[in-house]
């Protein structure tokens, strides 16, 4: 079901190595693939750099979150911190397992106890689906970026009226490097951008299509940051093996795959032009940082989770998130 970015190749796949997939879109793009202990990362960057670093990580931090809780529990002789439960993630919660992970606060550095089903990954016996959204391949603040656009577009998706989508199509030659456009249109991809904007944020979704179209999410300052982030988060879903993915996961990049020209016409109908200044907007003058602004959106700080007394953050969690729960629409989001 899955499909390989034209003018890529395979790389072979060495436990713990990451290995550069290819030079895709006439070197323009990076991909690149890591394994560890069985499972697979592949991630998108304009750099060999930035590609290899974020998919090494990607994979130990999937690896790590495959083996809580019991790899980093929440010790007796630890300070016990506020518990938070199922409810403060989902609606009518199921009944939780009442295995427990601890967790920092990243706006507070208050410690926590986590129901361990809104953290761990893999195959478990609960009822709450797990969450790849949040996991640290580049930083936590990029981390609680991720968690902020899958909430505003999973809400946004299931009540399109309440916020205007803004094309930003035409604008993709001065919101990505150079030579990505030329590259991708020489090999029959298409590629359309949207955005959406809120205080402090700019959300941008990205599709690219080609042998099956894929959509990718991410959160900026500006959305030139939010663009490139996504559309590298749509071209490493092109190449990501199907194989890999959890059953929910796949489910949903099935429907876009199958139905591309439903979510492409949605996304176009909804849409209206941005204004031109919207594209070559400052940043830096925007003071507040992620933690500060995931706790005003959501309610209550994120919460860091860390990989066994290593001190290294391989997960973030925003109680009151939309990730957690599923959000009704007349097309299937295509996110958690």
């Amino acid at each position: 079901m899955g499909s390989t970015p034209a003018g890529s190749r395979p790389a072979t796949a060495v436990p713990g190595v990451v290995a550069e997939l290819a030079d895709c879109l006439g070197g323009t793009v990076q991909l690149a693939y890591a394994q560890a202990s069985g499972l697979e990362a592949v991630v998108a960057g304009f750099s060999r750099y930035e590609a290899q670093t974020r998919a090494l990580a990607r994979a130990t931090a999937l690896d790590r979150l495959h083996r809580l809780p019991y790899d980093s529990p929440a010790r007796p002789d630890a300070p016990r911190g506020r518990e938070l439960r199922l409810a403060d993630f989902v609606p009518d919660p199921p009944e939780a397992v009442g295995l427990l992970v601890p967790g920092t606060g990243l706006v507070s550095g208050n410690r926590y106890r986590l129901p361990a089903e809104v953290v761990w990954l893999g195959e478990r016996e609960t009822q709450v689906e797990p969450v790849m959204t949040g996991v640290v391949d580049l930083g936590v603040a990029e981390a609680i970026a991720e968690i902020t656009a899958h909430d505003v577009v999973s809400r946004w998706w299931a009540s399109p009226r309440r916020q205007p989508l803004l094309r930003v199509s035409a604008q993709l030659d001065r919101l990505l490097p150079a030579g990505v456009m030329a590259a991708a249109s020489g090999l029959g991809l298409r590629v359309s951008a949207f955005a959406l904007t809120g205080p402090d944020v700019r959300i941008a979704m990205v599709m690219v299509g080609g042998e099956g179209d894929t959509l990718g999410v991410a959160a900026g300052r500006t959305v030139r940051s939010a663009v490139g982030e996504a559309f590298l988060r749509a071209m490493a879903a092109k190449a990501q093996p199907w194989t890999a993915l959890a059953l929910t996961d796949a489910l949903r990049r099935f429907a876009v795959w199958h139905r591309e020209g439903d979510y492409a016409a949605h996304l176009e109908r909804l849409g209206v032009d941005a204004e031109p200044s919207l594209i070559g907007e400052p940043g830096d003058l925007r003071p507040s940082s992620w933690p500060e602004i995931a706790a005003r959106r959501f309610g209550h700080e994120p919460v860091a989770v860390e990989s066994g007394g290593t001190g290294v953050i391989v997960k973030v969690v925003c109680p009151g998130a939309a990730c957690y729960r599923a959000v009704p629409a007349r097309l299937p989001c295509p996110i958690p």
